[in-house]
């Protein structure tokens, strides 16, 4: 019994350990999903530099991997970083000088993280209210969160946040273009639209419910309104 449920504690994004298991940071590097990100956002801010990450831009390293989080102060009343001061701190703890042209590779950045949540480092939980009331406040309000999801936790929580949840581009990065979520027209609704327009001369399937069209087909349009 042990064995099972020691074996479904297993998940894809590996044991559970409290805030790791959730929330979006760069103590969470025990899966490659995670590994792959942090490479990619170093990739990005490392681009020219022959691949070492000076000290001057941490910060930048920081805000590319929380996706562009908002800083400042929000419409309840709270303050938001862009990136947790602690993680930052540590990162800038592996450099051998102060100096901003100070410089590491990403293997021994990896390397270092790694160990620190080995070491059981505990990410900053990303909290955007501090206080409940202030959360229902909101609510009641309709005051919408500042933080998007994806820049709160490392994959989708809920089974509707994975819809669009890879397609977000945070910052000043451009959205994808068109509406991916939308229902596609396949070949039948293209001919049964044709069928319409051609019998009534306009398309009645976005003016009416499907009970709606019965009807319209079977009474010939009368009291309908057409």
């Amino acid at each position: 019994m042990a064995t099972a449920a020691g074996f479904f504690g297993i998940t894809y994004q590996g044991a559970v350990n409290g805030l790791a298991s959730v929330t979006l940071s760069v103590f969470n590097m025990d899966h490659p999903d995670d590994r792959a990100w942090l490479k990619l956002c170093y990739d990005h801010v490392t681009a020219g530099s022959n691949g070492q990450l000076p000290r001057g831009k941490i910060g930048q390293l920081l805000t590319t991997f929380y996706r562009e989080r908002f800083e400042g102060p929000t419409q309840s009343g709270g303050y938001l970083h862009s990136f947790p001061e602690a993680e930052a701190a540590f990162i800038q703890s592996l450099y051998s000088s102060e100096e901003a042209t100070a410089t590491i590779d990403f293997p021994s950045l990896l390397a270092a993280l790694q160990d620190a949540q080995a070491d059981f480092a505990e990410p900053s939980a990303p909290l955007e209210y501090g206080s409940n009331s202030v959360l229902r406040n909101d609510k009641v309000k309709h005051t919408r969160p500042v933080l998007h999801p994806q820049q709160l936790f490392r994959k989708p929580m809920t089974t509707s946040q994975e819809v669009g949840w890879e397609l977000y581009a945070g910052g000043n990065e451009p959205h994808p273009a068109g509406t991916p979520f939308h229902l596609r027209t396949s070949a039948t609704t293209q001919f049964a639209d044709a069928m319409e327009k051609q019998t009534w001369g306009r398309s009645i399937g976005g003016e009416f419910s499907a009970y709606a069209s019965r009807k319209l087909t079977e009474f010939g349009g009368l009291g309908m309104g057409v």
